[in-house]
């Protein structure tokens, strides 16, 4: 189930409910709950600059799963940088924050956007309240640079700061890599499908 609106002025809001489970012998088993909502404010001019914010939070609950099933916070949950494998749990609730100054610069065909970021992520039991779970954080800059004349149109360097992290993690300072134009989403039907939990 999604639903967006935009607010005029205000900004973009999307919204969505995702739920799953196999039913074995009349007993649930696999079970999956997703909620997201995702916010994207409309372009602000400071002189001849842009601005905009974005905002994400995802919350993933898993039930009558198998024990070799968990939830974990990597890249692709929302958390770049980060790593550990020591930590995993049936509850996950990310929170990302992002701020992009798009600058007037076009050099060659260059085009520059500086950002700033908080990440913030959260492991938690099925019967454990959220204060009782794993946390990690992350605050940073970085500087997109674009060129719709090469084949890898966008790239990204960013630099992370961890104020807090469980023990045993690994984290990445400087990151370089490649970066997807935003695509927003649709709402066009589509067939059943497997909600994947990881």
């Amino acid at each position: 189930l999604s639903l967006g609106e935009s607010f005029g002025k205000i900004g973009y809001l999307y919204s969505s409910v995702s739920f799953g489970t196999f039913i074995n012998q009349k007993r649930t088993e696999q079970g999956i709950l997703s909620l997201r909502t995702s916010y994207i404010s409309t372009l602000a001019h400071i002189g001849r600059y842009r601005s905009r914010n974005f905002v994400n939070v995802e919350y993933t609950r898993g039930f009558d799963r198998y024990r070799d099933e968990f939830l974990t916070l990597i890249r692709n949950d929302g958390f770049s940088g980060f790593s550990n494998d020591s930590i995993s749990n049936a509850q996950r609730l990310t929170i990302n924050l992002e701020t992009v100054l798009f600058s007037p610069v076009d050099f060659y065909g260059f085009k520059f956007a500086v950002f700033g970021f908080a990440d913030a992520g959260f492991l938690f039991g099925t019967n454990q309240i959220l204060s009782k779970g794993d946390f990690a954080s992350a605050v940073g800059l970085g500087i997109r640079v674009r060129n719709d004349n090469l084949i890898l149109n966008t790239f990204q360097v960013r630099l992370g700061f961890y104020p807090k992290v469980p023990d045993y993690s690994k984290t990445t300072t400087l990151m370089v890599s490649g970066e997807q134009m935003l695509k927003p989403y649709n709402f066009e039907p589509s067939q059943p499908s497997i909600i994947r939990f990881r």
